[in-house]
């Protein structure tokens, strides 16, 4: 099963204007988003290239939303509470 899952500043300005803390932890972030693609957990993650919307997207391959909500739960742009996250079941038609 795939998911997908929508991560949205608090802060509308933050992916534009980020704080010096904001900057950092979206660094810690990314990191963490790599570490997952490089565990073949995560299948793809950007942000929207629609200027003026501030929203991330992953894709993510687990058995189950339980697996998904606990990779979450330890992404440092949701523990810091600069982001909130959106998890949705996602079906990859072609890879």
């Amino acid at each position: 099963m795939s998911w997908l899952v929508v991560l949205r500043p608090v802060r509308d300005e933050m992916p534009f204007e980020p704080t010096e803390e904001e900057a950092r932890i979206v660094g810690e972030h990314y990191e963490y988003l790599k570490a997952l693609r490089a565990e073949g957990r995560l299948v793809l993650a950007g942000p929207s290239a629609r200027p003026g919307d501030p929203i991330g997207l992953g894709i993510f391959d687990q058995d189950d939303r339980a697996e998904v909500e606990a990779i979450v739960a330890r992404d440092p742009a949701v523990t810091s509470g600069i982001m909130t996250a959106e998890i949705r079941p996602f079906r990859i038609a072609v890879r």
